[in-house]
C-alpha cells in the first residue's frame, strides 16, 4: 500500500482538513506525492513569475490558512504522463464523493487540468 514521504506530510498538514481527509483516502489506493500545500508570499510570486500560478500574494486559494488548495501528482512524476493526472483526479473525485455523502467532508473541488488558459494538472482546489 503506497503510503506519504514525511514532506508530502508536512504539506497535506497545511491544507484544509476536508482536502487532507480526500488526499488520506486516496493514497491508501493510488501513488501520489503532495507537491504544495499553503504558500506565504514569497514562494507565490514565485511561482507567478515563473507562469505557474495566474495570481499574486494573496489571491490564491493556497496562500490562505488552513490552505484551500492541494497541488498533487501521481509519483513516480511523469510531467508527459497527463493520463495518470486525469485518473489521479477520477480517483480524487470519486473519493470526494464518497465521503461528502457520508457527511464526512462538505466541500466540492476545482480542478486546474480542467481550467481553460492555464492547466495547472496537479492544482486541486475547494469552490468557494
Amino acid at each position: 500500500m503506497p503510503k506519504f514521504s514525511n514532506a508530502s506530510k508536512q504539506r497535506l498538514a497545511t491544507c484544509h482538513p476536508d482536502l487532507q481527509a480526500v488526499c488520506n483516502e486516496l493514497i491508501k489506493q493510488y501513488d501520489f506525492s503532495v507537491l504544495c500545500g499553503r504558500r506565504g508570499e514569497k514562494e507565490q510570486n514565485a511561482a507567478y513569475r515563473q507562469g505557474t500560478s495566474n495570481v499574486k500574494y494573496p489571491h490564491s486559494a493556497h496562500n490562505k490558512t488552513p490552505s484551500l488548495a492541494v497541488d498533487i501528482a501521481p509519483y513516480p512524476i511523469d510531467w508527459d504522463n497527463l493520463s495518470r493526472f486525469n485518473e489521479m483526479i477520477v480517483r480524487f473525485d470519486t473519493i470526494a464523493n464518497m465521503l461528502r455523502q457520508s457527511g464526512e467532508i462538505t466541500s466540492h473541488f476545482v480542478y486546474g487540468g480542467k481550467w481553460a488558459k492555464l492547466k495547472d494538472w496537479p492544482h486541486i482546489e475547494i469552490k468557494e
